[in-house]
């Protein structure tokens, strides 16, 4: 690939008009593919029941709960709240095994894997201390289908009942709830916490078995109460150990091989932002991570619920939830000036090699540069949209790839589901800050070689997401490293403001069908204008560097092409 270099400058410039017609082509076919086999297959049951009833609101779900506790637990009840709970076990094997329609007609009305978890702030007796009372509601029917009033780090109002009490109080109240007595098998062993455990024979789907959890407690008048009622189908052992053991492999290689490596790339930048300093400007990027630094710090605090969920039936979970904000601030201020100093030393490292792939806001062209960088950006995320898809159906097919739910990360469990995709600037900018303008150069700096430069970063970032639920950990990693050559050839050959485009337009789009999937105009708006708004930035950027007067005696690079 030969350059044009303008006499006396020296400075490789990006070919920044490419082959439309293929990007057209190629683009359109990959959007359909997307469409076809991504969208609407789940258009009409995400987030719904198999006979298509929409969830109920989660203030809804609060008022049932507390209505339960008052009834059950005589209690004084101070305040309710809801977040969105599943069961990240069972509906993972039921996606792994295709059983998610078979359970959904048999038993998703009574045992359902996703619910609302209402905590249920009370005081039990009235006049204590308050302490919370877990409840689970279907979150289609409002039904209460499972409670715990004796949570983790709850001090019981209550005396446990001696086992045959409690048996006899257990089997009682399983009659009430449609159980026979001969299904009825009592383990030997009771569960950590001490409640009884029966197992209901000919409740099964697939080889996952139905257990329920029963702890029975010593009220007023030393009649027994029912403090905790938890069903759950327990997938097989070897589909549990076999998650664990990928689980234990992927967060091993996200500490080592992506967060060890991150740390490394750090401080290669801050040693390399010094020493190219002569080639770039400590005002640059500044712009960049601070938007990365406000966007994240926001959607912390919008995913608290989520948070909440993932530490399960705990008390004084809401607390925790936000001492692990703030953790993740500080965290993310070290990721910030991470981002910061990746690009100035990128941008100096580039520049050293004699490529401008940064341009800057001021040199000639700057305006139509970032327009152009647009629109690729678009015709790329749609490429990549349709590539990931069918990366997606052959690893299903050849490895029997599946993926399970995370609570910490639905839109449910956000105080604002139509901010959520703001999160889509932040991956872009810091993941094709670190791992691509900088670590593509710093590699290609040492290596000499392009190939090297591009697979090491590549690999790295990849590695960032094999901890998502999805298996086996090997199906991100697969997928990532081939989609992050696209960005790499992106960056190399459109520059660094097109990859940014491309990532960031590819995370809104499925952020925001998320939020269409979730129903109301609210969502529905609020996903068309993300989709859009990178077109009126682009649009607004080119605008008002256009109009601008050029400063006296500013040396501007040239703008020619790749030939």
């Amino acid at each position: 690939m030969k350059f044009k270099k303008r006499r006396g400058v020296g400075m490789q410039q990006l070919h920044q008009e490419p082959q439309w017609k293929p990007l057209y082509i190629w683009g359109s076919i990959c959007l359909a593919i997307f469409i076809i086999f991504q969208i609407l297959p789940t258009a009409d049951s995400s987030f719904f029941g198999s006979e298509g009833k929409p969830m109920i609101a989660e203030d809804k779900a609060e008022q049932n709960a507390a209505e339960f506790v008052r009834e059950h637990f005589g209690a004084d009840v101070k305040s309710a709240s809801a977040v969105y709970q599943a069961d990240r076990d069972l509906y993972g094997y039921l996606a792994k095994e295709k059983l998610t329609k078979n359970f959904d007609e048999q038993y998703s009305s009574r045992f359902p894997t996703e619910t609302y978890q209402v905590n249920v702030r009370s005081l039990i007796p009235p006049g204590s201390k308050q302490r919370s009372i877990f409840v689970q509601v279907n979150m289609e029917s409002g039904e209460i289908v499972g409670w715990n009033a004796t949570p983790q780090g709850a001090p019981s109002a209550w005396t446990r009942a001696d086992s045959e009490a409690a048996d006899l109080a257990a089997r009682s109240f399983l009659h009430e709830h449609g159980f026979r007595d001969e299904e009825l098998k009592l383990m030997p062993a009771p569960a950590e916490d001490g409640s009884l455990v029966y197992q209901a024979s000919g409740y099964t789907v697939g080889d996952a078995k139905l257990y329920l959890h029963i702890d029975a407690r010593l009220g007023e008048g030393q009649s027994v109460l029912i403090t905790l009622y938890k069903p759950q189908f327990k997938p097989p052992e070897g589909y549990t150990s076999y998650v664990e053991q990928q689980d234990q492999i992927s967060s091993l290689l996200t500490l080592t091989g992506y967060i060890g490596m991150s740390v490394v790339l750090f401080i290669l930048a801050i040693i390399y932002a010094i020493l190219y300093r002569r080639h770039t400007s400590f005002a640059r990027g500044w712009l960049l991570a601070v938007i990365f630094f406000l966007f994240y710090t926001a959607n912390n605090i919008n995913m608290l619920d989520g948070i909440e969920a993932t530490l399960g039936e705990v008390e004084n979970a809401a607390q925790m939830a936000w001492l692990g904000t703030i953790v993740t601030t500080f965290i993310m201020g070290i990721m910030a000036a991470s981002v910061y100093i990746s690009l100035v030393a990128g941008d100096g490292l580039w520049r050293g090699m004699g490529r401008n792939l940064w341009p800057r806001w001021g040199e000639t062209g700057y305006g139509d540069h970032v327009w152009t960088s647009m629109k690729i950006g678009y015709w790329i995320a749609f490429i990549f949209l349709g590539l990931q898809t069918l990366i997606f159906i052959f690893l299903e097919m050849g490895t029997g790839a599946w993926a399970t739910t995370d609570v910490s990360q639905s839109p449910i469990n956000f105080a604002y589901p139509w901010l959520f995709p703001i999160l889509a600037w932040c991956a872009a900018i810091s993941e094709e800050a670190i791992y691509r303008l900088f670590g593509i150069a710093v590699f290609k700096r040492w290596f000499r070689s392009t190939y090297a430069a591009v697979i090491i970063p590549t690999i790295v970032w990849a590695l960032g997401h094999v901890a998502y639920p999805i298996y086996p950990w090997t199906t991100r990693l697969v997928e990532l490293t081939l989609l992050g050559l696209l960005f790499c050839f992106v960056m190399l050959r459109y520059g660094f403001t097109a990859a940014l485009f491309a990532h960031a337009v590819i995370d809104l789009v499925l952020m925001a069908v998320s939020l269409v999937m979730m129903g109301s105009s609210e969502n529905m708006i609020a996903a068309v204008f993300y989709i859009l708004h990178p077109i009126a930035l682009a649009w607004l950027i080119r605008y008002m560097h256009n109009k601008r007067k050029p400063r006296p005696g500013r040396v501007t690079a040239p703008h020619e092409a790749i030939q």
